[in-house]
């Protein structure tokens, strides 16, 4: 078994992986790729890029169903979803093929295989035939996470879909439950909704996306409500049965301990990730963890010397736009490039699906626990012009400002809002307040304007709203 030398060996090809790898490559060092499976990991093949596929069919059939309050008339609207699955892998395979073609453009190796390793600086690789060696200065893990079987479902697994089969699922069911009302759960519980599912979704936090700010997620709550989803927060399971072809869920408020039975044609469990760490030696390598995931710095080491993690498999919010930030990060830490600090609070949450919802910096209780002086303010959409233009009467827009100081916190639900968080990530990142953006006005009419109504209202002089 011959040993081969690098710069950098990468652990996962995912997007904390693949984004490494690419800055790598930019940067003239000499890395490598192991991977098992397919580069592009969960979010191409099995996250967010199917996920957001089969969600914008869901839009596109809300967009048909509305078509009456423009006065089109659509007559026998109907979908199949076998087309709809096959537009999602179409769009997974194109992606897949440009990066393949991205790596190649920048002469990035890839060995295909599963990477063990209970030593710094030298990795095994085994595939179906034969064993190699690889060994480098520098090794980043990103090994991302697998769906996690919560207790209730664990001697009988077959009872529930985890993400990834509820995205190859064969049809679209009558009834289904999902329990987890993260973002996972919440789009999921959107996807299944348009498609005519009747859902129900349990969350044992007090109110969906627990991490979200309070008043956005009540606000998702009442439009899940009203597009006729059943919602159970504060709730847990007791008890999950078979029954008849579906499955019965008792569960308990844990507020009033009333006792409800939920019964469905499929479960779907999205409560949490686990890291995927079983190839890796961590107690032989003294790895330190922290609640079953990678602890890293800000810059991204581990308290190993040399080694790195990024993406899913570390403690950090599991978004591929976090992969990114912290495998570019990792690299340009390694090659000694003078990199700006990696601001994790600074880097956008969003969730899809009717409506969206997207986030960037402190929630209010976030402001306050950390002993910020704070002021608030809240714009529902129906303030904008286009919400009219649009037939829409859902949105919302918060920001969180210091007082007399910078803008710390900007969360919208919406249309189309994921497309507005960029600029209220650089108005957080640059530390702008509200007389700075207020005088920037907005195109009228467009959605882009819930951010600036927002800051004018911040700013003691609103336009369109009181």
């Amino acid at each position: 078994m011959g040993e081969v030398s690098y710069d950098i060996a990468i652990i996962g090809g995912g997007p904390g992986g693949y984004s490494a790898a690419l800055r790598a490559a930019e940067l003239g060092l000499k890395a490598v790729v192991i991977e098992k499976d397919k580069i592009g990991g969960t979010c191409l093949h099995r996250g967010c890029i199917p996920t957001t596929s089969l969600l914008q069919c869901a839009k596109v059939l809300e967009t048909v169903n509305r078509a009456g309050k423009f006065g089109i008339k659509v007559e026998g609207i109907s979908y199949d979803w076998q087309a709809v699955q096959k537009a999602k892998s179409v769009s997974a395979n194109r992606l897949f093929m440009g990066l393949n073609t991205l790596f190649k453009q920048r002469k990035v190796e890839v060995i295909k295989g599963t990477a063990t390793f209970d030593e710094p600086e030298l990795i095994r690789i085994d595939d179906a035939t034969k064993s190699r060696a690889v060994r480098a200065d520098n090794i980043i893990i990103a090994t991302g996470s697998s769906p996690q079987i919560i207790p209730e479902f664990q001697r009988n697994p077959n009872m529930a879909m985890n993400t990834d089969q509820a995205l190859e699922i064969s049809e679209v069911p009558k009834s289904i439950t999902v329990v987890g009302g993260g973002a996972y759960g919440v789009e999921f519980a959107s996807l299944f909704k348009t498609f005519g599912s009747d859902v129900s979704i349990i969350e044992r936090a007090a109110h969906l996306l627990p991490r979200d700010d309070h008043e956005v997620a009540k606000y998702l709550e009442k439009s899940f409500t009203k597009r006729g989803i059943n919602i159970y927060t504060n709730t847990k399971i007791q008890a999950a049965v078979q029954l008849n072809g579906g499955v019965q869920i008792k569960v308990e408020n844990q507020s009033t301990g009333e006792v409800k039975t939920i019964t469905s044609d499929k479960v779907l469990v999205t409560a949490g990730r686990i890291a995927n760490l079983d190839d890796i030696d961590i107690e032989t390598l003294g790895l330190r963890t922290k609640y079953g995931f990678i602890d890293t710095d800000s810059d991204m080491r581990t308290n190993i010397e040399g080694v790195f993690a990024v993406g899913d498999v570390t403690f950090n919010p599991q978004y591929a736009n976090f992969a990114f930030s912290e495998g570019i990060h990792a690299v340009e830490i390694i090659a000694g490039v003078n990199s700006p600090t990696l601001n994790l609070k600074q880097i956008p949450i969003y969730t899809f699906g009717y409506p969206e919802l997207a986030k960037v910096g402190y929630t209010e209780d976030e402001a306050r626990q950390v002993g910020f002086e704070i002021e608030t303010v809240g714009l529902p959409f129906q303030a904008v012009s286009r919400s009219a233009i649009n037939k829409e009467d859902i949105g919302f827009a918060k920001m969180v400002s210091v007082k007399g100081g910078p803008i710390i916190g900007i969360h919208l639900i919406g249309p189309d809002v994921v497309d507005l968080i960029s600029e209220a990530m650089l108005i957080t990142n640059w530390e702008a307040t509200a007389e700075d953006v207020a005088q920037f006005l907005h195109p009228h009419p467009s959605f882009a304007e819930s951010i600036g109504e927002t800051v004018l209202k911040l700013a003691g002089k609103p336009l369109h709203s009181l």
